[in-house]
């Protein structure tokens, strides 16, 4: 049994909470020492490198005017390129009739050369000019590939000179073929 009287129970028991405290607070601050303390050295060599990366960067620091203009120039470049290619879109691919005239060519046909030019005038006709070059074993062989290449209905015109009929058989020839631009 307690016999103090309540006030100075109250007393007590201040007294105790304020004990408390202070001691946590001294507790407290004791590890924000400690902890700083064991921060200080990697604050320290971080610094340290921190400057000699600085120290780098200021030595290297030269400007090479060339490789900026040149990064500069990548979208004029690029736009130029895209310039080029979107202008070809509307015309045919030269992959696409170059694989339909070697589907057309006959057995006995062979085919040396095929030379290709887009935006070629050709009889008062603007368009694209193929030029093919090779030898036929026989002359029915060479008027059968001329005739596949007329009525493939590929081409606005196939020309094929008359002295490339001349002989019977080791025909040299060469076909001119024109598509017309389409407006």
């Amino acid at each position: 049994m307690n016999l103090l009287p309540n006030t100075e129970k109250e007393f007590l028991k201040k007294g105790l909470k304020l004990r408390f405290t202070v001691v946590a607070l001294y507790l407290l601050a004791a590890f924000f020492i400690v902890g700083s303390a064991i921060l200080l050295p990697s604050y320290f060599l971080m610094r340290g490198q921190l400057s000699s990366i600085e120290l780098e960067n200021y030595n290297t620091k030269t400007v090479d005017g060339g490789s900026i203009d040149e990064i500069l120039s990548i979208p004029n470049e690029i736009n130029a390129k895209l310039k080029f290619l979107q202008s070809n879109i509307d015309s045919p691919l030269t992959v696409d009739i170059f694989y339909k005239i070697i589907n057309l060519v006959p057995e006995r046909v062979v085919l040396n050369s095929i030379s290709f030019s887009r935006n070629q005038d050709y009889k008062e006709k603007n368009g694209i000019h193929i030029l093919i070059s090779g030898l036929a074993l026989d002359r029915s062989s060479l008027v059968a590939f001329s005739t596949f290449l007329k009525d493939s209905n590929l081409f606005t015109l196939v020309d094929v000179p008359v002295s490339s009929l001349t002989k019977e058989k080791d025909l040299p020839f060469s076909i001119v073929l024109f598509i017309e631009n389409q407006k």
